[in-house]
């Protein structure tokens, strides 16, 4: 049954919702719930896998609690996206890096389309599983990680649970009713008993609440992206004789709103001996609406998802990465985990103006489509340095998600020694 339904919403959020978008045919009123909300179709097929498989939950779970008594515990990501997603986000490679660091990591995917019921081991120690918050509540001592519009369902959890309450995002970005929003914020500071701040915008505003609050910003997963067996990619969607003769500036990342869809397509009519190679998923309406001249151009073009497991081969073939994103409330307070890949893979960058770009002296920072054009080329030469690739490399070893967990599970002991 999960199989089918993983299917559809596969097909769903890849090629019927933007469909929905462009007919304005989705409503537009706020979800109230968070991710206790589900859609009708996930509602109904969840009751009845609850019916079919409460016993195999019982034997699942047991196995699970075996396999904890050989590590370090357990850390519970409550329902956010989905495992099997295009672009892979900031708790996946969280959960993936905690159970590297020896926990049993479990992804609870009961808001999404992932082919589970039950549990199951989808990577070492990493479990997705799906069914009712009883079962998951029963496993002991656990490390809950909580976003602003699942924290919730922290409730459901016995009090001797950790709770990280990580603020990844302005308010406004969450697709829930604000009230709710505000409320379970709120919650979230005066209850969890570690707090995470994204970005620099973010950690700034909370500190008053929290002055123990953590600066966490997004990490990367090194070797995937420094490898010394990255393979380039054979993409039929991408003409050998338009990339052949001239400098490739690369994008990968949702085309949404928050994307400079009219930067782009100035800095390419300034730029016609430079091409652009957009990777990603369309996230909303906003290419069809804002990037139709862009798209127009010869020199640019955009190619849909690629999967995570090749981003590193699309990544070798930019001469320079870019972030050209709008500024805006949310871009300011938003960490792109993009910039960190580019800096594993060795690639100069150019960003708009967002503080946590500009936090790095090594990104060329673009306020205009005239800036962005003459970064091209002081990038692209930085980009033939050696000495300058390899200290792009060495900032991402630094931001590498494991630093990122080692400082949680740091400040996560020291909070554990002081109540002692």
């Amino acid at each position: 049954m999960w199989r089918l339904l993983s299917r559809y919403g596969e097909i769903k959020y890849r090629y019927l919702l933007p469909f929905y978008r462009a007919l304005g045919l989705l409503p537009s009123q706020r979800m109230p719930l968070g991710t206790l909300g589900l859609s009708r179709t996930l509602r109904s097929a969840q009751a009845l896998s609850t019916l079919l498989t409460r016993s195999s939950n019982s034997d699942q779970l047991k196995a699970v609690t075996e396999r904890l008594k050989e590590k370090k515990g357990a850390v519970i990501f409550l329902p956010s996206v989905g495992w099997e997603i295009v672009n892979t986000q900031r708790t996946n490679h969280l959960a993936r890096e905690f159970a590297n660091q020896g926990y049993v990591a479990i992804f609870d995917s009961s808001n999404s389309y992932d082919d589970v019921s039950g549990f199951k081991e989808v990577e070492p120690n990493v479990f997705l599983f799906r069914g009712s918050d009883k079962v998951l509540s029963e496993i002991a001592n656990p490390i809950l990680w909580a976003f602003t519009y699942n924290f919730d369902r922290t409730d459901a959890y016995v009090s001797s649970a950790r709770t990280v309450y990580d603020w990844i995002d302005d308010l406004d970005v969450f697709q829930f009713d604000r009230a709710f929003l505000d409320r379970t914020h709120e919650r979230g500071l005066k209850e969890a008993h570690l707090v995470a701040s994204v970005a620099r915008r973010l950690h700034d505003r909370v500190t008053a609440a929290r002055p123990d609050a953590l600066y966490l910003p997004n990490g990367v997963e090194y070797d995937h992206f420094a490898g010394q067996s990255i393979k380039l990619p054979d993409d039929s969607d991408i003409d050998p004789s338009w990339m052949s003769g001239k400098p490739l500036a690369g994008y990968y990342g949702a085309m949404a709103e928050w994307f400079d869809y009219d930067l782009l397509n100035a800095v390419a009519a300034l730029r016609p001996d430079w091409n652009f190679l957009l990777i990603g998923p369309m996230h909303d309406n906003s290419l069809r609406e804002r990037g139709r001249s862009m798209l127009k151009r010869s020199n640019v073009r955009w190619i849909g998802p690629r999967d995570y497991q090749e981003l590193p081969g699309y990544l070798q073939l930019f001469d320079v990465a870019t972030v050209p994103f709008v500024i805006n409330d949310i871009t300011l307070a938003t960490s792109p985990l993009k910039l960190f890949e580019y800096f594993a893979g060795g690639k100069p960058v150019i960003s708009t103006p967002m503080p946590e770009c500009e936090a790095f002296a090594e990104v060329h920072i673009a306020r205009n489509a005239e800036e962005f054009s003459l970064a091209l080329d002081r990038a692209k030469t930085e980009g033939e340095d050696l000495q300058f690739r390899e200290r792009l490399r060495s900032l991402g070893r630094e931001n590498a998600w494991k630093a990122r967990v080692q400082l949680v599970l740091e400040h996560l002991q020291n909070l554990q020694d002081e109540t002692r």
